[in-house]
């Protein structure tokens, strides 16, 4: 049970959100798959991880996971309601399914965020705009622990 473990999860559930994300790559940790199209795209980042120990045999482990949620700019207006619609969808798609498709010792996925929303070119003219969101991930992890002689 591992971080990349459960971002793979993560990559993997939002896959199936065919109503935002109907090609594969606009789901992943890779930001260059923007430039393959699309007008959505959840893209993964690096973050933290919380731990501790409610017994001898076990750890809970909290992932972080961070991504951008991106949204094609049409008008201010239009983009707005769509990026609303859009993180509602997300949000409420991953609050659904707290075991993330019963990967092992997962028990809670919960979206948030802390930022404003931003365009990704200033001024006129932007291509997306864009949220950075995190996923906390609850995960109970068994120990193999063995004493040495």
């Amino acid at each position: 049970m591992s971080y990349v473990q459960c971002k793979e999860a993560f990559i993997t559930k939002g896959r199936t959100l065919s109503s935002l994300f109907p090609k594969s790559y606009q789901v992943s940790d890779d930001e260059e798959n923007i430039k393959r199209g699309g007008d959505y795209f959840l893209v993964t980042l690096p973050s933290s991880f919380s731990s501790r120990a409610p017994d001898a045999h076990h750890k809970d482990m909290t992932w972080i996971v961070l991504f951008d949620l991106y949204v094609r700019f049409t008008t201010k207006k239009e983009s707005t309601l769509r990026f609303e619609a859009a993180r509602d969808q997300v949000i409420t798609f991953y609050h659904s399914d707290p075991w993330l498709n019963n990967t092992t010792g997962v028990s809670n996925v919960l979206i948030s965020a802390a930022g404003e929303v931003l365009q990704d070119i200033a001024g006129d003219n932007p291509n997306f705009i864009i949220q950075t969101m995190s996923a906390s991930i609850s995960q109970r992890v068994a120990l193999n622990l063995r004493r040495s002689t």
